[in-house]
């Protein structure tokens, strides 16, 4: 019994250090800036030539909707594996990353100084309903 006790008092003390308030870093949202308006501009790009015909932005909204919370890495991977619908992952992967951004930044999220790259950090930044 003493030790389950010095056990539990020890998680207490280890969570309590890696909490909010010891300044490790903690998962980003698609609401902090995640992709440049570079991607933006050529997401659009893609998206009015490969997307468009066949999703308005009120699907990516309800898209987004629906992945809310959700590691945003995991919607690109969808979207690569399931998009264009006639010839899934036919586009680069660059290509995918900026109809992201740029869905993103039609949803209302910030463009930011830090370009959005599924090798680095995607899996760490949380989709937010907009």
């Amino acid at each position: 019994m003493k030790k389950s006790a010095n056990l539990a008092a020890s998680l207490t003390m280890l969570l309590g250090l890696v909490g909010p308030q010891s300044g490790l870093s903690q998962d980003k949202t698609v609401d902090d800036g995640v992709f440049t308006a570079a991607q933006v501009a050529s997401g659009q790009t893609v998206y009015n030539s490969q997307c468009k015909t066949c999703h308005n932005m009120r699907f990516y909204r309800d898209t987004l909707r629906s992945w809310n919370n959700q590691p945003l890495l995991y919607l690109w991977e969808n979207i690569m594996g399931t998009m264009p619908a006639d010839n899934p992952g036919s586009l680069m992967f660059e290509e995918y990353t900026d109809v992201i951004a740029y869905i993103l930044s039609e949803n209302g999220f910030p463009a930011g100084e830090t370009t959005l790259d599924p090798d680095n950090g995607m899996d760490a930044i949380k989709i937010l309903a907009p």
